[in-house]
């Protein structure tokens, strides 16, 4: 399973994300080792820490703010299956998502974010989402 099938970034400080794995996704901070503390160490790994409490630190921002998919578990497992959280994000509030995950695509939209809403249920089958199935996008840095 790839990351972008349980959560996506959809603006600065936001990210859409799968909440039954929320609480137990762990992240490790892996730096450049100083060659003063061991000439023969090239990384180190920092201690486990929240998902979003990580990426919150790497991102240099106070809070990562979660918008779950689904309000209820099985909303959550069955929009999950059909890659809600799989968005492509084109800009800072603007993303591009399945159009049957009404659900996910209403908690975006009440955080802020423009839904660009496509049917794709055919691209669906093959188990991916907009961000899955997308190339590199060229745009300015945020």
């Amino acid at each position: 399973m790839h990351l972008d099938t349980i959560c996506t970034l959809v603006d600065v400080d936001k990210i859409v994300m799968y909440p039954n794995v929320a609480d137990s996704l762990q992240a490790y901070t892996v730096t450049r080792a100083s060659a003063v503390d061991d000439p023969d160490l090239v990384l180190e790994v920092g201690p486990a820490e929240p998902f979003l409490v990580a990426a919150a630190k790497a991102m240099q921002i106070d809070t990562l703010h979660q918008i779950d998919t689904g309000l209820d578990p099985v909303t959550a497992e069955r929009e999950q299956w059909d890659d809600g959280n799989n968005t492509l994000a084109l800009a800072p509030r603007v993303a591009v998502a399945y159009e049957r995950n009404d659900e996910t695509n209403d908690r975006l939209e009440e955080a802020g974010i423009e839904v660009v809403r496509v049917a794709g249920s055919e691209l669906g089958s093959g188990r991916g989402g907009p961000r899955c199935m997308s190339c590199p996008v060229v745009r300015d840095p945020l």
